[in-house]
This record gives C-alpha cells, sequence and structure tokens, in this order.
C-alpha cells in the first residue's frame, strides 16, 4: 500500500467521500497548509473532539480545495471536498506547529442503489437541501439517487457524538449507518 505525506489538520468535522464543508482559515500553521495543499495534492482532515478523552486518531478524510472565498471580516474561506479516506500511518510536527501524516488510501463503501429505506431517507434529505440553500450550494452535483451518498451526507450534518460517527468509516459498516439513520431520521418523520 503506498503512502503520502500530506498536511493534517484535527476538527470536530466528520467528513466521508464525496463530502464538501467549508472551513475558515486564519492560523498562520493553517494558512500555509493551505498553501502546501495548493502546490501538491490536498490535505488530511482528522475527526478530532476536543471534549474527548481519547483522541487516537487512525483514519481521516483527504480533502482537495474546491473554492476559495473571503469572509466580510477579511477571513479567508475554503470549500473542501473529501476525495477518499486514508488510514493514518505516522504523524509529525513541523517547526510552525502543522502536523503532516503519512496516509494510504482507505476503502469506504461502494455505489449502492437505492432501497425502501434509502428511498425515503433520500427524500428527506433532499427536502433538508431545499429548505437550506447554504448547505445544498455546497453541492452543485447533488446524487439523491445513490444510497451511499445519501447516508454518507445524513451521517455527516446530524447531531451524533463524533465517537460514534467515526464507526463507519469502515468499509463494511454501511447497513449499520443506514439502520441507525432510520431510527434517527425517519422515526422522526412520524411525529
Amino acid at each position: 500500500m503506498t503512502t503520502i505525506n500530506l498536511p493534517i489538520f484535527p476538527l470536530p468535522i466528520f467528513l466521508l467521500p464525496q463530502g464538501v464543508t467549508r472551513l475558515r482559515i486564519f492560523e498562520a500553521r493553517y494558512l500555509k497548509m493551505v498553501s502546501l495543499a495548493m502546490k501538491n495534492k490536498g490535505f488530511v482532515i482528522v475527526t478530532h473532539d476536543n471534549d474527548e478523552k481519547n483522541n487516537t486518531v487512525q483514519v481521516g478524510s483527504w480533502v482537495e480545495i474546491i473554492n476559495f472565498d473571503q469572509g466580510e471580516d477579511g477571513i479567508l474561506l475554503i470549500d473542501v471536498r473529501c476525495k477518499c479516506l486514508v488510514d493514518i500511518k505516522a504523524i509529525t510536527q513541523d517547526q510552525d506547529n502543522l502536523h503532516h501524516g503519512d496516509v494510504a488510501v482507505k476503502n469506504h463503501w461502494p455505489e449502492i442503489s437505492l432501497d425502501q429505506t434509502t428511498d425515503k431517507l433520500a427524500t428527506s434529505l433532499c427536502k433538508l437541501f431545499r429548505e437550506n440553500t447554504e448547505l445544498s450550494a455546497l453541492y452543485p452535483k447533488q446524487h439523491f439517487e445513490q444510497a451511499d451518498w445519501v447516508v454518507a451526507r445524513w451521517l455527516e450534518i446530524i447531531p451524533v457524538e463524533l465517537a460514534e460517527k467515526s464507526l463507519f468509516v469502515n468499509k463494511d459498516s454501511f447497513n449499520q449507518a443506514k439502520q441507525l439513520l432510520q431510527r434517527i431520521i425517519l422515526s422522526e418523520d412520524k411525529i
């Protein structure tokens, strides 16, 4: 398995393949990270929760920068999309306190067709996207016909502990993720 060294950005964000998020970049070390990411192949977001005692990072989201902007406060805004998940083999820190990791691509869910449950999840997600223009704007291409895409987007946005979400980074975790969402999302739709 080939490894590559990439900058690491610890954040309380959970992002699966094809997921998009907007980041505010203001610290010097992360401005350096953006510069390195533009020259090279992106960077890795590792799910890190400051409130959790055990943040033993082993998997991250390899992201590419897809858009730049500047907020009204002058802070750099970047939109990033997850290319794939990666296993993190080793982490070092440079003189600017920026972390770097040796990473290898990790297989995740294959493309999965909709079934009865994921079709209902897709309908709910589509409604959420229509109601939330900021979220919808992050995804010019939306794939409500793909169960894996629908389940991944729901996992990214539901208010569940990051530690629980991290259970769904394995390639065989799709059915468990779907069952969790069925309990949370579809049971709320009946109320």
